[in-house]
């Protein structure tokens, strides 16, 4: 089986308790999303009463779903990738190349969580918050910060299987699998 998300047996009940809470403030956070813009069209459409801090709300909830999504994605190693060349070169530019990325990746993720404290620190002393649902800005800021932070903390703890490709590897099998199981049978055939 592979590591992702903490689907494996093997992986300790402390990562699988942490891949569970991610799983599921992903999921609060997608539930509030189709609630607040569910509720918004009623509002608007039925009663011509808008929540004008709905659209605010929406995004706050989205970049909160991106930033703890994407902490998951680092550990699967899933992240889009440019690798079409890299993937044909043979070893050891493969793991010369792979080595690289790895680098630039702890690199700029590190930069990223550096730069996104300081905002987060700037919006915690100057108080900010929204302009339409009074949410302290303090909030979203440290969810940027933590997702970059958690990046670069993955990239870091697993930076030997980034470079020898071990991380990810089995993306192709996985989406033939989930291929294989929404495929209808006899459908397109004979197209």
């Amino acid at each position: 089986m592979s590591e992702r998300s903490g689907s494996d047996e093997r992986t300790h009940p402390i990562e699988r308790a942490i891949f569970k809470t991610l799983r599921f403030i992903m999921g609060a956070l997608v539930l509030l999303i189709v609630f607040v813009a569910g509720a918004n069209v009623v509002a608007r459409y039925a009663f011509l009463a808008p929540f004008f801090w709905a659209e605010e709300v929406l995004v706050f909830a989205m970049i909160g779903f991106v930033y703890v999504g994407v902490i998951l994605v680092t550990w699967d190693g899933r992240h889009l990738k440019m690798d079409i060349l890299s993937q044909l070169l043979k070893s050891p530019w493969k793991e010369a190349v792979n080595l690289v990325t790895a680098l630039l990746f702890v690199g700029v993720g590190g930069f990223m969580a550096v730069q996104s404290i300081k905002v987060t620190m700037t919006q915690f002393e100057y108080g900010g918050r929204s302009i339409a649902a009074d949410i302290p800005m303090v909030i979203p800021h440290s969810l940027v910060f933590v997702g970059f932070l958690f990046m670069t903390v993955i990239a870091i703890v697993r930076f030997r299987a980034f470079v020898r490709g071990d991380v990810g590897s089995d993306r192709d099998e996985f989406v033939d699998d989930a291929h294989a199981t929404t495929k209808s049978p006899g459908l397109g055939d004979g197209i």
